[in-house]
């Protein structure tokens, strides 16, 4: 490893981090964030939604306050740490100069850039998946030692969120492709023991609440389009605002590694990539759900092939997507730039809980018709007020049913643009309109809500 290349990306990791880390202190917390953030304030051995290890690392960095650079610190620094190991592994299986570019891309394929901004799951999930690959390559070949870290990487990614299964089964389907010999070795199912070791306790979470967060990924989880085709071109859209141009360009990667897989280092991420990108698309066709950040971790492998046989097309993929970046990075801090598609979901929440907190008196709870909307007031009114999700919260969920407050009073808080949920007169007794509150992004007019008063709460959850 060369002391200039060593020097480029340690120079290419604190610019992107000093970056991040002032998008972070000026961009307010997107919808999951704030819901983690109430799962830190609630620490348990699993969660509806994923498994606990967001929640612990928001909990590590928040303790002096909820600010939200303190609540996304984690993610900035594995996000550090997750460029360091896709250089390493990019170098480890080409070149340093492939290392570099590897390492470069990560910080312009949209999903990949967010996992290190954004307090979400994804960010340990990336940092683990790489830190899988390159203790893989090395265990295969001839550092068997590597294997114990392989096993615990594992276990940190399904710590993180369960796709961590998919690069785990891919990298078993490439041993038993190309490395068949460890299979009559321990090592492999020493390091399969010590993943399962580390998911016990989300294991037994799951076992004491009637394995809730297996049902809810499978089946509970709400539908986004009507299944079929219609989903899986959802789900291919998507990727243009997940990853962009860079999108075709992995497309291409992926056929270009299935090409060249005799050559044992693109067969090896190519099993490892594709069986979770292939799953979210089936995922989108059967469940109508589809999430564009579910291809994530394959476009880990992915980039270090457009790297690897970088050119000119990919070069220009790249040039675009950096510029789209640095523009998203640039809105929050020069307000003449139009705000970013999307941009309106992010504003409003401060002054919506604002409102909140004037309009409710003693024993008035928070009612919300979704998650998001919970999320949101409970994070901007500091978690001290009672929220109610309507109409019937999962019960392992962190949400308060309607039955608790029966006959007290809630203020309700909704987007105008957004259809309500639920028939908020089946809920109260009465409902009252308050007047509205406009919000404006850099002198535009973003969005409307409406607030509602709803009497004597009232309901039943079985």
């Amino acid at each position: 490893m060369s002391g200039n290349s060593l020097r480029r990306l340690a120079w290419l990791i604190a610019i992107a981090t000093l970056v991040r880390a002032v998008a972070a202190a000026r961009v307010p917390l997107i919808d999951d964030e704030a819901y983690y953030w109430l799962w830190s304030r609630r620490l348990d051995l699993g969660y509806l939604d994923h498994p606990p290890l967001i929640a612990y690392l928001i909990a590590l960095t928040t303790w002096p306050g909820s600010h939200p650079l303190l609540i996304r610190l984690s993610a900035l620094l594995i996000g550090a740490l997750t460029t360091f190991l896709l250089y390493v592994l990019a170098r480890t299986l080409f070149d340093e100069r492939t290392g570099l570019r590897a390492a470069l891309l990560f910080q312009i394929v949209p999903v990949l850039a967010g996992g290190a901004l954004l307090a979400t799951p994804d960010a340990p999930l990336f940092a683990a998946w790489t830190a899988m690959l390159l203790l893989a390559w090395r265990a295969l070949h001839g550092q068997s030692r590597t294997w114990f870290g392989v096993g615990a990487a594992v276990g940190a990614g399904l710590l993180s969120k369960l796709p961590m299964t998919f690069g785990a089964l891919g990298l078993a389907g490439f041993i038993a492709l190309r490395h068949r010999r460890w299979l009559s070795r321990p090592h492999p199912y020493l390091a399969a023991a010590i993943a399962i070791a580390l998911f016990v306790p989300v294991i037994v979470w799951n076992a004491t609440h009637d394995w809730a967060m297996v049902r809810f990924v499978l089946y509970q989880r709400p539908g986004g389009t009507p299944h079929g085709v219609p989903g899986i071109l959802e789900l291919a859209v998507q990727q243009f605002a997940f990853a962009l141009l860079l999108f075709p360009a992995c497309i291409w990667a992926a056929w270009a590694a299935w090409a060249r897989r005799a050559d044992e280092r693109y067969a090896f991420l190519l099993w490892t990539s594709m069986p979770v990108i292939l799953f979210s698309f089936a995922a989108a066709a059967t469940t109508g759900a589809p999430h564009g950040n579910w291809l994530g971790p394959g476009y880990l492998g992915l980039v270090i092939v457009l790297a690897a046989l970088w050119n000119r097309a990919v070069a220009s993929a790249a040039a675009v997507s950096a510029a789209v970046i640095l523009y998203g990075f640039a809105v929050p801090l020069i307000p003449a730039l139009p705000p970013l598609p999307g941009a309106e979901e992010l504003v409003g929440w401060r002054e919506a809980a604002a409102r909140v907190e004037q309009e409710r008196s003693p024993g008035t709870v928070i009612v919300a018709d979704r998650y998001q909307v919970a999320a949101q007031l409970g994070y901007y009114t500091g978690d001290r007020i009672p929220v109610v999700l309507l109409p019937c919260p999962n019960p392992a969920s962190i949400w308060q049913p309607v039955d608790r407050f029966q006959g007290a009073d809630g203020v309700a808080v909704i987007d105008r643009r957004w259809a309500p949920a639920v028939r908020w007169e089946d809920h109260a007794g009465r409902v009252e309109e308050r007047p509205l509150v406009s919000v404006a992004f850099h002198g535009r007019p973003l969005r409307t809500f409406t607030v509602l008063h709803l009497r004597k709460l009232r309901g039943a959850c079985q």
